[in-house]
C-alpha cells in the first residue's frame, strides 16, 4: 500500500534513515470506494443525536462527502510536500516527518500525536512554527515521529511497545538526527509519551510542553477522595467529570481489553472506522460547535480517518492502546541507599489546558496534582485536537514557552 523511495543515506551516527513518499494504490482507493457506496446502514427512525453515538443520518452525510467529494490524491500531495523518512529502531520501523527551518540555530522541537490521531494532526503548525513571520520570533527544527502502530510506523513485530519504549526510541530518534539537545510537545497519548521523556532522557531535553482538557483529565480517572478543596463551581465540573468517566470512555475499556475483536471490525468496515473516530471528533471538540467539521476540517478529519482504513491502524492502535493500559511501572527495582540519592535533573515544563471558562480552576488543581508545571496557560478556544482546532493558540503557546527558556 506504499511506496519507498530508494534513495538511502548515513547521517553521523550511522544509523540508516530512508526517505518515504506516501503512495497508495489506486486499487485501495477503488475498494475503498466500493465499500461506502455498498454500506449497510443501521435503522435511523430513532437515531436524532449524539447521547448514544454517532447518529446515522450524519453518518450518511460524512460518509457520502468522502466518497464523493473527499480527494484522497490531493490529501496525500500535501502530506508528501513534507519530507518523510523511516528508520528501524529496537527491531521497529519508525516513520517521522523531519522539517527543518531556514532559519539559522534553529531549535530542534519534536512534536508528537495521540490517538485517535497522527502525524498529519501537525500539518497546520509546520509553517508557523518552522518560519515565523519576525525575526525576533523563535523558530523550530521538527521531528514529527509516528507512535508504532500509527501513521507509517508499521507493522509492529513483536508486544512491549508501551510508552517507555516509545519514549526510549523516540529519544534514540532525536540522538540519531544528531540533536543532543531538543524540545518536545505532544497532546493525548503524546503527552504521557512527553512525560516518560522527560524521566528517560532529562539531561537531553530543553523542555516539555503539552496540551490537556477536560475529557483528558476525565479519562485518567484520578479524581481525588478529599472534595473539601474545590469549589461549589469546581464540584459540579468535577461530577460532571465522574459522570464521563463512567458512560464515555467505553472505547477505551473495549480497546484496551478487546484489541483483536475491535481491530478485526475497524480493519473491515470503513463506515465502522469513520463512525469510531468522528464520534471523538464531536465529543472532545470545542463545545461550542455543533459538529465536528465546525470544529475541524472536514478534509483534515477525513484524511486522519483515511489513514487508519488504509494501513488498518484501527487494529494496530488498539493494541498498543492495550499495551499501554497494561504497563505496569516497577519504580522499586532498585532499593540501594546509593541509587535512591539519584534523581534526574529538573525539565522546564509547561502545560496549555483548552476548553470553557468554568473548567480552568478545576484542571489546574487536578493537573497540578500530577506535579505542578512551571507554566499553565488556559484558553477558551478549542479543546482535545489544538493543532487542528486551534493551531495559532497552540503555537503561540509553544513558542512563548520556549522562547521564555531558551538563551
Amino acid at each position: 500500500m506504499t511506496n519507498f523511495v530508494s534513495t538511502k543515506f548515513n547521517n553521523q551516527n550511522s544509523k540508516i534513515m530512508q526517505n518515504f513518499t506516501i503512495q497508495i494504490p489506486d486499487s485501495e482507493i477503488n475498494y475503498l470506494n466500493q465499500r461506502l457506496a455498498n454500506a449497510r446502514w443501521a435503522d435511523s427512525t430513532t437515531d436524532n443525536n449524539w447521547e448514544k453515538g454517532v447518529p446515522t443520518a450524519y453518518l450518511k452525510k460524512v460518509a457520502d462527502y468522502w466518497l464523493n467529494k473527499f480527494d484522497w490524491k490531493k490529501q496525500e500531495a500535501i502530506l508528501n510536500q513534507f519530507p518523510q523518512f523511516i528508520t528501524e529502531i529496537d527491531g521497529q520501523t519508525i516513520h517521522y516527518l523531519h522539517i527543518k527551518s531556514t532559519r539559522p540555530n534553529a531549535t530542534p522541537l519534536m512534536l508528537v500525536h495521540g490517538w485517535p490521531g497522527s502525524f498529519a494532526d501537525f500539518i497546520r503548525v509546520i509553517e508557523p512554527l518552522t518560519n515565523p513571520q519576525t525575526e525576533d520570533q523563535i523558530a523550530f527544527d521538527l521531528v514529527i515521529p509516528s507512535i508504532p502502530g500509527f501513521g507509517f510506523s508499521i507493522p509492529v513485530k513483536e508486544k512491549g511497545w508501551n510508552m517507555i519504549r516509545i519514549a526510549t526510541a523516540f529519544t534514540t530518534l532525536m540522538k540519531n538526527l544528531g540533536y543532543e539537545q531538543f524540545a518536545v510537545h505532544g497532546g493525548d497519548m503524546g503527552a504521557g509519551i512527553v512525560g516518560i521523556v522527560s524521566g528517560v532522557a532529562a539531561y537531553n531535553l530543553i523542555g516539555t510542553h503539552i496540551n490537556s482538557d477536560f475529557f483528558a483529565v476525565a479519562g485518567l480517572g484520578m479524581f481525588p477522595s478529599d472534595n473539601s478543596f474545590f469549589t461549589n463551581e469546581e464540584n459540579v465540573r468535577l461530577e460532571r467529570m465522574k459522570q464521563y468517566k463512567k458512560d464515555g470512555t467505553a472505547y477505551l475499556e473495549i480497546q484496551s481489553t478487546r484489541p483483536n475483536t475491535i481491530g478485526i471490525a475497524l480493519s473491515d468496515s470503513p463506515i465502522g472506522q469513520l463512525g469510531w473516530i468522528l464520534e471523538k471528533y464531536k465529543e472532545w471538540s470545542d463545545e461550542d460547535k455543533n459538529l465536528p467539521e465546525d470544529a475541524i476540517d472536514i478534509d483534515q478529519i477525513l484524511t486522519n480517518v483515511s489513514l487508519y482504513w488504509f494501513n488498518q491502524l484501527g487494529a494496530s492502535s488498539a493494541q498498543i492502546l492495550a499495551e499501554n493500559m497494561s504497563m505496569a511501572f516497577d519504580w522499586g527495582g532498585d532499593n540501594s541507599q546509593e541509587a535512591n540519592q539519584w534523581t534526574p535533573p529538573k525539565v522546564p515544563s509547561a502545560m496549555a489546558c483548552f476548553g470553557k471558562a468554568a473548567d480552568e480552576s478545576l484542571l489546574k488543581k487536578l493537573t497540578s496534582l500530577m506535579g505542578e508545571p512551571d507554566r499553565f496557560t488556559f484558553y477558551e478556544k478549542g479543546c482535545h485536537f489544538p493543532a487542528m482546532e486551534v493551531p495559532d493558540a497552540l503555537v503561540n503557546d509553544i513558542r512563548a514557552f520556549y522562547a521564555g527558556i531558551i538563551k
